[in-house]
């Protein structure tokens, strides 16, 4: 399963806090410790050095009070002999070793903290602190400061872990944005494929950077599409300009008509390879007018190849209620007149035929009993749309591709269902203005 740059950056801020809420303690306890026994050398190298300036004074050494509220002693080792000059009782002094008096050092035992300062041939000095019951050093920087330290932790680890994910968060923004501007991306329109380079983090830049390459790639093979087939286009339609006029020489009456309707044919579809490259992928324009009024304009026009397919006319109804949402006239007039010349050309003559306007939300259905239309998806991934009948009806099926690529880069919408008549009903909903 893919995980988002957010999760994995929520995850790894987690996992430093737990880190430092588990190990900086014991980091701070160690370091604490260790500055605690400096200083308390240092206090007990002081204590050595008042008591050896004090003047000699053998009844003054059965003090019993000792120094530091009773928790440091004083002792004089001298052979074998252990004898305490001030202080409470050590426990654990028995277990100093001849070894460790021979020379100065600073030693934890079981119980209590030793400083050992030979003084003399043959007789040793020993501070001694008992840890069960510390002096004031050890007292204040173990018991308070610890305490009060774990509260600050984690107040700082709160404050940090949100922090960060407040200026990640923001640190995302751009990126965002930047998917955003991507999914609006049309790669048809020259010139406006483009990703900003210049607002995202300088990380992400190689990555947009290669994206514009490939978007222009894109535009410049959607150009060199457009401009092959609307030449071919072109001159196809020169061509069958030539040929429409030398059909009319034909004597035969009826060879002659075929020959024009083929002719019809083959300009119908050129003339909408036309339609479909000529505009550049550019929204097409016009005048703002309800749906129904500009249906009745195209059925109008269309009279010719309504009464040439053998009907009588198109059935025009509307629907919905309440103010009109304008729509672009060239829009509509172009998609609706491909829609309803499609079904003119594939459904039966004693099928009805029926357009049916909702002007209060500027959409138009155009329902046939005809076979039906199948769509599938082409290799580049375009929609590619046929009749049900296995192409026994004539047509290229530009028609449907032209209107889906004109009202959708207008911002409109096609779909498509079954009519009531077990045909197809086409349902054009068109941007409003």
């Amino acid at each position: 399963m893919t995980r988002s740059l957010w999760s994995r950056i929520v995850a790894a801020q987690v996992a430093v806090a737990l880190a430092l809420a588990l190990g900086l303690p014991i980091i701070v306890n160690q370091t604490i410790n260790a500055v605690g026994d400096d200083l308390t050398e240092r206090f007990m190298s002081g204590e050595a050095a008042q008591y050896l300036a004090m003047p000699a004074n053998p009844q003054a050494d059965k003090a019993t009070g000792g120094r530091h509220g009773g928790a440091v002693a004083i002792y004089m080792v001298a052979g074998g002999n252990v004898r305490r000059l001030s202080g409470p009782q050590i426990a654990d002094i028995a277990d100093l070793s001849p070894a460790r008096l021979a020379r100065p050092a600073f030693l934890h035992g079981r119980y209590s903290d030793f400083l050992i300062r030979p003084i003399k041939a043959g007789q040793t000095l020993v501070i001694a602190e008992d840890r069960r019951h510390p002096a004031v050093l050890r007292d204040d920087i173990t018991e308070q400061f610890l305490s009060r330290f774990a509260v600050i932790v984690l107040i700082a680890l709160v404050c940090s872990t949100l922090a960060s994910l407040v200026v990640v968060g923001r640190a995302m923004r751009p990126i965002r944005q930047a998917a955003r501007d991507a999914r609006a991306l049309d790669p048809i329109r020259p010139g406006k494929a483009r990703l900003r380079e210049d607002v995202v983090p300088a990380e992400i830049v190689p990555l947009v950077h290669t994206a514009n390459d490939l978007l222009d790639r894109a535009v410049a093979g959607y150009e060199r599409e457009r401009v092959f087939s609307a030449t071919v286009a072109h001159e196809l339609r020169t061509a069958l300009a030539t040929i429409s006029l030398r059909a009319e020489l034909v004597a035969d009456g009826e060879a002659r008509i075929k020959v024009v309707e083929a002719v019809d044919r083959a300009n119908g579809v050129v003339t909408q390879m036309l339609e479909l490259h000529g505009r550049n992928g550019e929204p097409i324009a016009g005048e703002p007018r309800a749906v129904s009024e500009v249906a009745d304009a195209v059925i109008e026009e269309l009279k010719v190849l309504i009464a040439s397919s053998g009907r009588s006319e198109i059935a025009v109804r509307g629907s919905g209620d309440g103010p009109a949402r304008l729509a672009p006239e060239s829009l509509v007039r172009i998609t609706l007149a491909n829609i309803i010349e499609n079904a003119l050309r594939h459904t039966p003559a004693d099928a009805a035929i029926t357009v049916i306007c909702d002007d209060a939300a500027a959409t138009v259905v155009v329902a046939d009993g005809g076979p039906g239309i199948r769509m599938r998806s082409g290799s580049d991934g375009r929609r590619i749309y046929s009749r049900a009948d296995g192409g026994q009806s004539h047509g290229s099926g530009l028609g449907i591709a032209i209107v889906t690529r004109l009202i959708e880069s207008a911002g409109g919408s096609i779909g498509f269902g079954a009519s009531e008549a077990g045909g197809t009903a086409v349902t054009l909903r068109y941007p409003a203005v």
